[in-house]
């Protein structure tokens, strides 16, 4: 007697059951993988943009400058003030300059030794940067326009003009705040904060 040969694999039914169940997992897992990717990348922003300003700050503690001043906008502009510079602006106080007795860093009324230093903007965000993944506030169409940093060793110079604040929970105090969001989202979901990062 011969026997009968038995050919094993899947009936329709069974592959479409499990292409059902595939289905319903991709479904419920894309969302969460494409917000994943989202927050990685404008996450990703934020990190070049802390370290960009931890690199300024180092040049300023090494005495490389006596001042640096990041203006935080879509188009980064740095300007930085020689040690010698910074010491005849800001440490002889006898002028009525209030940029000099008020010990202020002003974009308005920038000071004549605060120079721009296009070498050092290597840091391009948003506007200026078509390869990047977020937009950034403030920016030319609000008021702040940016969001302004002065650098110096011991930290007393402060920007005198308006920007935008928030309250650290850590410290209770106003601190600047510079906001990034995701282009591919119009707005953060309810609830959600997953597409913006402040600095």
């Amino acid at each position: 007697m011969q026997k009968k040969k038995l050919f094993k694999g899947f009936t329709i039914i069974e592959l479409l059951v499990v292409l059902a169940v595939i289905g319903v997992f991709a479904g419920i897992a894309y969302p969460n993988i494409s917000n994943w990717i989202t927050d990685r990348n404008v996450k990703k922003e934020v990190y070049e943009t802390v370290t960009f300003i931890k690199e300024r700050k180092a040049e300023v503690t090494s005495g490389k400058y006596g001042m640096t001043q990041l203006a935080l906008k879509p188009n980064l502009e740095v300007y930085t003030m020689s040690p010698e510079d910074f010491f005849n602006t800001y440490q002889s106080i006898s002028s009525n300059s209030s940029l000099k007795s008020n010990k202020q860093c002003d974009q308005g009324t920038r000071q004549t030794n605060l120079n721009r230093n296009t070498s050092l903007e290597t840091l391009k965000l948003s506007v200026s940067n078509n390869d990047s993944n977020v937009h950034v506030y403030p920016n030319a169409a609000h008021n702040p326009v940016g969001t302004f940093l002065c650098i110096t060793k011991d930290g007393t110079i402060k920007y005198n003009r308006l920007r935008k604040t928030e309250k650290d929970p850590s410290t209770n105090q106003n601190v600047d705040m510079f906001v990034f969001c995701s282009k591919s989202r119009k707005k953060p979901r309810s609830g959600v904060t997953f597409c913006c990062s402040r600095i």
